[in-house]
């Protein structure tokens, strides 16, 4: 029977899910170094990132670490950062999320068909697009959907 467990755990592993644990303090307050969250496959249709969803994805430079962050510009969206003010397609962004603007990395970026702009919450402390760009779909792992760690913290993830 435990044989039987681990192998259906397994299989819904490599399909499904997968554990991620926080390192670094890019996402605080909302996530904490050491928290672990439990992550869902973006390739399935009922779990298309969307703004404001916490995603896990390989960084697109030559380090290929593994980090996470939050879906600020979706495809096809233009992104402008102005005095630590986050703009849409020309429109303001409202984040009630976010610890720390930082005024030093102002620019506009332009999202492809597949392509992801995410951000840290704490924005001063947070290597992402505003560094390396727009992030394509094949490097998201998941998007992060229940912290499971520390069992104190255990909740659900919903969009910010």
């Amino acid at each position: 029977m435990r044989a039987l467990t681990t192998l259906i755990q397994g299989i819904v592993n490599v399909f499904f899910s997968a554990r991620f644990r926080v390192e670094g303090d890019s996402m605080l307050p909302f996530l904490r170094h050491g928290e672990s969250v439990f992550l869902v496959r973006t390739r399935f249709r009922w779990n298309r990132l969307g703004r404001g969803d916490v995603a896990v994805f390989e960084r697109p430079t030559a380090s290929g670490a593994t980090v996470i962050k939050r879906v600020i510009g979706l495809p096809y969206e233009d992104v402008k950062i102005a005095g630590g003010s986050v703009h849409i397609d020309g429109d303001l962004l409202a984040e009630d999320y976010i610890q720390g603007a930082d005024d030093s990395k102002d620019g506009e970026w332009f999202n492809g068909p597949d392509e992801y702009f995410l951000l840290g919450d704490n924005r001063g402390d947070s290597n992402d697009s505003r560094a390396f760009g727009p992030v394509p779909a094949r490097l998201i792992k998941g998007r992060a959907w229940f912290r499971c760690w520390p069992p104190a913290r255990w909740r659900p993830l919903l969009r910010g």
